[in-house]
């Protein structure tokens, strides 16, 4: 009987891993298109960033709201809806030309995608056993770089028809999966006492800034350090593909090619060269080695761009770099405790989602002052970034025991 629960659940887990590859191909048909679709409008090219930055609060505001009402009425109650409003808000963005309507959209949209990821690692987390936790999160993760690469590709060859197709493919997709959430996932309500009231004070995105006065000194400084590397990654990072469309009129296709062979690159060195190189060496002296490798591929890669060349397998091995740099900070904060996982890793969490949209805020702009200037301001930064791991005075405190 225990042997079939455990079957059972173990079925459930591998149908939530497929129905978040499928949402992942969904949720990023839209993006190789969207910088043709920002062109076509003729809006500025700031706007990018802007809408990025939006999505990336907004799937910061989400995630805890979503995640725990989930946890009350039911996870596949809430989560059989985001692949539909997911696409639903897409459609808006594609085809609603007034501005306002479009950021928006944009913030249903990072809702969506929010609660998409809080509901998926829960569900996975609930039906796991203690010591097989990671090892399925790590699967749902992996899940959703090589669902990315699909959804990229497709997205961008459809885009290159007309970037508004791939906002109504993403409607039909995201209808379509949600349907098949609807016939295929099994419910499960994470608590125990089902007659529990859903605390509204629970609820609130920004509590776990509470939590960073729990942290040792180590840790709070190790946020710093988070925060500034989403700033530095991503002020480059978004503001690539808008790069490689305005700057050197790249088409959409060819985009979602180079994004498909990044993510393809960076799944590589998450699942298999970095654990590699954990079993070898200490995860903070690899991460101090990733962000210099990092700085000098980006030099590479402003020297090459400055000369008119495009070195997509340098950018592609960077990605991969900074992939590296996010999974090991979370592990370098979540090891210096035995208990209380949850909230340290939402404290990580939370300080690396406001850092992406900052980073998300200045890209655009920056690439409107110059094509130059993220591939700069993501070198400076992390020259900061990397300066503040060598020299900082917390290095030798002791790991608590909690």
């Amino acid at each position: 009987m225990e042997e079939n629960k455990e079957l059972e659940k173990k079925k459930n887990i591998n149908k939530m891993i497929i129905m978040m590859f499928l949402c992942v191909i969904v949720y990023n048909f839209g993006h190789p298109g969207t910088p043709a679709l920002i062109e076509m409008r003729g809006w500025e090219k700031s706007v990018s960033g802007e809408l990025l930055a939006f999505m990336s609060v907004a799937m910061f505001i989400s995630s805890p709201y979503l995640g725990a009402i989930a946890d009350h009425i039911g996870m596949k109650k809430l989560f059989i809806f985001m692949p539909f409003i997911y696409g639903t808000s897409q459609l808006f963005f594609g085809f609603v030309p007034q501005l306002p309507l479009v950021f928006i959209a944009r913030v249903v949209s990072g809702f969506a995608s929010g609660g998409t990821y809080a509901i998926a690692f829960g569900y996975v987390s609930q039906l796991s056993k203690s010591g097989e936790k990671a090892k399925n999160i790590a699967k749902v993760s992996s899940a959703t770089v090589i669902g990315g690469a699909i959804g990229q590709k497709i997205g961008g060859m459809v885009a290159d028809i007309d970037p508004r197709y791939s906002f109504v493919l993403q409607f039909i997709c995201g209808s379509i999966v949600s349907i098949i959430i609807l016939f295929l996932m099994k419910e499960i309500i994470c608590r125990k006492d089902k007659t529990e009231k859903l605390d509204p004070k629970k609820l609130n995105p920004f509590a776990t800034f509470k939590y960073i006065k729990d942290l040792d000194n180590y840790s709070r400084y190790f946020c710093l350090i988070i925060l500034l590397s989403g700033i530095g990654i991503y002020s480059y990072a978004n503001a690539l593909n808008y790069f490689l469309r305005f700057n050197e009129k790249v088409s959409s296709n060819t985009i979602g090619t180079f994004v498909m062979f990044s993510s393809l690159t960076a799944f590589f060195g998450t699942a298999f060269l970095l654990e590699k190189l954990v079993s070898k060496f200490k995860e903070k002296n690899i991460y101090k080695f990733m962000i210099l490798i990092g700085i000098i591929f980006m030099a590479v890669i402003l020297f090459e761009v400055k000369l008119d060349v495009i070195p997509y397998v340098i950018m592609a091995i960077y990605t991969m770099s900074y992939e590296m740099v996010r999974s090991l900070g979370n592990t370098i904060i979540a090891k210096r405790y035995k208990e209380n996982q949850g909230k340290i890793l939402g404290v990580a969490s939370a300080v690396g989602s406001l850092g992406n949209a900052i980073g998300s805020l200045l890209s655009g702009h920056l690439l409107k002052m110059s094509e130059f200037l993220p591939f700069i301001t993501n070198i400076a930064v992390m020259g900061i970034v990397f300066l503040l791991i060598l020299f900082n005075k917390f290095d030798k405190e002791k790991i608590e025991k909690n």
